[in-house]
C-alpha cells in the first residue's frame, strides 16, 4: 500500500509539469477526434465565409478587397428576413474604412434594422483605452465570478457609427493552452464590475435579462446554466471534423440575396437561415484567422466561436472529474498493479500491469463518451509509477539484477534530453531526422568597424561576452545554440524533442537578445568605440536535424531551405533598415505573444515563392502608443501600395517620415516614387524581389 501511495503522489505532483500537461491535452485531441462526427453538430450553426471565391467574384465584378462594408448588408438582411436568431460577425471593424464614412453609415444602418447583430470587440490586457460607455453591452453580475475573468484594460471597438447600431458586442480574444491548440472558451469578461459576453455567448447575453448569476460550479444566463472552471473557462466540445457546419461562401450568399430581392429563384433560399445563428469570417488566404483546434490543425476562428456556441446550446458541457474522483482512480489502479508485483512472478505481474494500464485509458474514453473527461495522465503516470517502484522492491527481494528492471521499465519513462541521447545511442551517430524546426539567424551590425579598432585580445573578449550572451539567453528560451560564425549566430528549436509553442519561444528569444545587446552597447560605446545592433532572421519549416559531420568529429545541426531563408531575412534587415525579420509562418504561429507589424511581401534572392515578413516591436500589451501608432500607419501605407495608389501613398509615407524616421516606410517611398514612373505590371502582387542577399 506504501509504494501505491508513493506513485500516486508523485504522479500528482508530476501532472503539474509541461510534460505531463502536454500529455493530457494529447490525449484530450485524441477523445475529440475518436468522436468527431458531422451529424451531430446543430444543425441551425451557419457560417457564411469570406472566402477566396468570394474575393475572386467580386474581384471579377472590379469589386477589389477590401470590401466596402455595405458588401455585407444584402447578407444581414437576407438572413433577418429569414428569421435569423442571431447574426455574428468574427470580424473587427476597429477603423474607418477606405471606402469613407457614408459607406459605413450605410453598414450601420443595417445593423441597426434587423436588431439581432453581433459585432466583434478584441478586450486586451493593456492600459484601459476607452471612454466611451458600453455598459449596455453588459451584465449585471451577480454573485462572486473568478478573479481570472477580470480584464480592466484596453479593448478595440467597432466604429461608434457601428457600435450605436449593435444589438450586441463579443470579446473575440481567445487563449490557447500551453501547447498552442484551442480548446477553452472563456464565457466573457469581468471589466468595471460587468460581465461583457465573449462573440460565441451573444445569443445568451440577449436572453439573460440583464444579469448573470455566477455560483463556484459555473455561470447563469437567464434558462441556461454554464459549468466553468475556476477561471471562468468552458472547455469547448468539439463535435465534428473541421467544415462539419452548414457554410456558405459570402458571394453566393450576396448573390442569392439579389435574387431573392429581385424576384428570381436564389441559389440558397431564404428559408436556409430560417431561426439559425449566422457566424460571418474570412477564410480566404491572406485573410485566414488560423487557429489550431483538437480536430485540425488550421480551424479557421470562427469555427471554434460555432463549437463553443453549439456546446451550449445543446448543453453538451463536458465536465472533468473531481479531484477526489481522480485521485481516487489514480490509486485503484496503482494498488493493483503493487498487489500483482509483490504476489505474482515477473511475467505475470507485467501483463496486470499493462491491463490496469489499458483498462484505465478505456475507463478514461467511456467516460468521455458520457461527457465526463477524466484525465489519463495521472491515471497512467500512478500505473507506470507503480510499476517502478514495485519493480525496485520485487529487485531488492529477490536479488535481480538492476541492468535487468531499467531494461525492463525504461519504456514507460519520459527522459530529459541527455537521458534520451544516453538512452538511444544511434543519436550519437551519424544521421538525421526530419522535424518542424524555428531557426533564427543573427549578426552584428558595426563589427568590422570595432574589429579594427581593437587589438586581437580585446576584440576576443569583447565577441566570447556577446556570444555567452546570446548562448544563455537562447538556451534561457529552450533554444539550441548551432554555430557560431564570426560575430554570427545561428540557433534552432524543436529538436531534439518536441517544443511546442517554439515559434514563441524563438520571437522572444530575439526580443531579449537586443534588449540585453543595448546594455553591451552601452559598455562599448564608453569605451570610445562606434555602436553596434543587431540583425535577426528568423523562419520557421521542415529540416533535416541531427549529428553531421564524420565519424571522427561531428555536432548536431540543421539543414534545409528554412534554414537558408532565415539567413537570408536576417541579411535583409538592411535593406529595411530593421533589425528584425520574421516570417509568416512563424509569425502566425506566434502572434498572441508579440506585436510586431507586417513589413512586405518579398522573395529572397534564389527563391521565386514570396514570403510576407513582420518586423517584432515589443511584446504583445507592452507596445507603446508610438509602436502601435507606426504600425497603423505603416499597415496602411502597405494597402495604399499594393493597391497601385501610389500618389496617395506617396503622401502618407512623407507624412509619417516627417515625423520619425523608419527604415520601412522609406524603403517603400523609394518604391512607391519608381513605379509612379514605371508603373509594375499588371499581374504584379505587392511582392518586392531581391536580389541581393
Amino acid at each position: 500500500m506504501a509504494a501505491s501511495l508513493a506513485a500516486l503522489a508523485l504522479a500528482l505532483a508530476l501532472g503539474e509539469t509541461r510534460i505531463a500537461n502536454n500529455f493530457s491535452l494529447t490525449a484530450l485531441d485524441a477523445r475529440f477526434t475518436s468522436m468527431a462526427d458531422p451529424a451531430r453538430v446543430d444543425k441551425n450553426i451557419v457560417l457564411i465565409e469570406v472566402d477566396q471565391d468570394s474575393l475572386d467574384h467580386f474581384e471579377s465584378q472590379s469589386v477589389a478587397w477590401p470590401w466596402p462594408r455595405t458588401m455585407y448588408n444584402p447578407i444581414i438582411e437576407y438572413a433577418t428576413a429569414a428569421g435569423a436568431k442571431a447574426i455574428l460577425f468574427d470580424i473587427l471593424f476597429t477603423n474607418l474604412a477606405p471606402y469613407g464614412y457614408d459607406v459605413d453609415l450605410e453598414f450601420a444602418d443595417a445593423i441597426k434594422k434587423s436588431g439581432r447583430v453581433g459585432l466583434a470587440a478584441s478586450f486586451g490586457s493593456g492600459a484601459k483605452n476607452v471612454e466611451v460607455d458600453i455598459s449596455r453591452f453588459s451584465l449585471v453580475v451577480e454573485g462572486a465570478p473568478p478573479a481570472k475573468m477580470s480584464q480592466g484594460g484596453a479593448v478595440s471597438l467597432p466604429m461608434p457609427e457601428m457600435l450605436n447600431a449593435a444589438a450586441a458586442i463579443g470579446n473575440v480574444h481567445l487563449t490557447p493552452d500551453q501547447d498552442g491548440v484551442y480548446r477553452r472558451a472563456r464565457l466573457g469578461v469581468i471589466r468595471e464590475g460587468r460581465l461583457y459576453p465573449s462573440l460565441f455567448a451573444i445569443p445568451f447575453f440577449l436572453d439573460a435579462g440583464g444579469r448573470a448569476g455566477f455560483a463556484p460550479e459555473g455561470v447563469r444566463m437567464g434558462k441556461r446554466f454554464i459549468p466553468t472552471g475556476l477561471n471562468g473557462e468552458m472547455l469547448v466540445n468539439f463535435m465534428g471534423p473541421k467544415e462539419s457546419y452548414r457554410r456558405y461562401s459570402a458571394a453566393e450568399v450576396i448573390e442569392s440575396a439579389m435574387m431573392d430581392a429581385a424576384g428570381e429563384k436564389p441559389s440558397i433560399p431564404r428559408q436556409a437561415f430560417a431561426g439559425a445563428y449566422v457566424i460571418i469570417g474570412y477564410t480566404a488566404p491572406g485573410l485566414y484567422d488560423l487557429k489550431p483546434s483538437p480536430v485540425h490543425a488550421n480551424s479557421p476562428g470562427m469555427q471554434i466561436q460555432a463549437a463553443a456556441l453549439d456546446t451550449i446550446l445543446n448543453s453538451q458541457f463536458i465536465i472533468p472529474i473531481s479531484a477526489a474522483g481522480q485521485a481516487g482512480l489514480a490509486l485503484c489502479g496503482a494498488v493493483m498493479i503493487c498487489m500483482g508485483f509483490f504476489f505474482l512472478p515477473w511475467l505475470a505481474a507485467a501483463a496486470i500491469s499493462l491491463g490496469v494500464m489499458g483498462g484505465l485509458w478505456s475507463v478514461s474514453t467511456m467516460a468521455f463518451g458520457r461527457l465526463i473527461w477524466i484525465d489519463p495522465a495521472p491515471l497512467e503516470s500512478a500505473a507506470i509509477l507503480a510499476v517502478i517502484f514495485s519493480s525496485l522492491w520485487k529487485y531488492q527481494t529477490e536479488g535481480k539484477q538492476k541492468r535487468e528492471i531499467r531494461k525492463a521499465f525504461s519504456y514507460f519513462v519520459s527522459p530529459k534530453v541527455v537521458n534520451q541521447m544516453l538512452a538511444e545511442p544511434d543519436r550519437l551517430k551519424l544521421g538525421g531526422e526530419r522535424r518542424e524546426l524555428t531557426i533564427l539567424f543573427s549578426d552584428l551590425e558595426g563589427f568590422t568597424t570595432i574589429s579594427e579598432r581593437l587589438s586581437p585580445e580585446d576584440l576576443f573578449h569583447l565577441m566570447n561576452g556577446f556570444t555567452t550572451m546570446m548562448a544563455d539567453t537562447i538556451t534561457e528560451f529552450d533554444g539550441a545554440v548551432d554555430k557560431y560564425i564570426g560575430d554570427a549566430v545561428m540557433a534552432f528549436w524543436n529538436a531534439p524533442l518536441d517544443q511546442p509553442g517554439h515559434q514563441g519561444m524563438a520571437i522572444l528569444a530575439a526580443m531579449t537578445c537586443r534588449r540585453r545587446l543595448l546594455t553591451m552597447r552601452e559598455e562599448i560605446i564608453a569605451k570610445g568605440l562606434p555602436p553596434v545592433d543587431m540583425r535577426i532572421g528568423i523562419n520557421s519549416g521542415a529540416c533535416m536535424v541531427g549529428n553531421m559531420g564524420s565519424a571522427k568529429r561531428f555536432n548536431y545541426s540543421a539543414l534545409g531551405d528554412p534554414v537558408n531563408v532565415a539567413s537570408r531575412l536576417e541579411g535583409l534587415c538592411k535593406a529595411y533598415g530593421v533589425g528584425s525579420l520574421v516570417a509568416e509562418v512563424t509569425w502566425k504561429a506566434a502572434e498572441s505573444l508579440v506585436f510586431g507589424r507586417e513589413i512586405d511581401i518579398l522573395m529572397v534572392k534564389g527563391k521565386d515563392k514570396p514570403t510576407r515578413v513582420y518586423e517584432i516591436l515589443a511584446r504583445l500589451g507592452e507596445q507603446t502608443p508610438e509602436q502601435t501608432r507606426l504600425a497603423e500607419e505603416y499597415a496602411r501605407l502597405l494597402e495604399l501600395y499594393r493597391g497601385r495608389r501610389f500618389v496617395e501613398a506617396q503622401r502618407n509615407a512623407e507624412a509619417t517620415l516627417e515625423r520619425i524616421k523608419d527604415g520601412p516606410t522609406w524603403t517603400l517611398l523609394t518604391r512607391i516614387r519608381h513605379y509612379m514612373e514605371s508603373p509594375p505590371p499588371e499581374d504584379w502582387d505587392g511582392s518586392f524581389k531581391h536580389t541581393t542577399k
